[in-house]
């Protein structure tokens, strides 16, 4: 089975040049629980997957391989309708890769919006 979430935290303290122990003691743990984390030996609950993913400024969708993106674009709705529709358009499949894409890559974004608005 793949651990998917141990990975990525390996991965991003290494990237960022923490020790298992320096880490440990930022997030308030055994260095031994973060090695069970890491290994996954052991699945961290939800709120310390937060307190992970903060420390690591990362999302926890990165963390459990829900996406590709280390964080979500920071997008600012004005209604409620627009959150419906983003997520109505995230359920569709292969729809997800797509935002993900266009969150990587501003200017392809750019292009599609004015496609969308002659479209309309």
């Amino acid at each position: 089975m793949e651990n998917t979430l141990g990975s990525r935290i390996r991965f991003l303290r290494d990237e960022q040049g923490l020790s298992q122990l320096e880490m440990a003691r930022q997030l308030n743990i055994s260095n031994a629980q973060l090695s069970r984390y890491e290994s996954g030996a052991r699945k961290p609950d939800p709120d310390m997957i937060v307190r992970i993913a903060d420390y690591l400024n990362v999302s926890t969708d990165y963390l459990l391989g829900r996406t590709l993106m280390v964080n979500e674009p920071e997008l600012s709705y004005t209604t409620l309708e627009d959150q419906v529709l983003l997520k109505k358009i995230k359920s569709i499949s292969g729809l997800d890769h797509l935002i993900d894409q266009m969150a990587e890559q501003p200017e392809k974004a750019a292009t599609l919006i004015k496609i969308w608005s002659v479209l309309q």
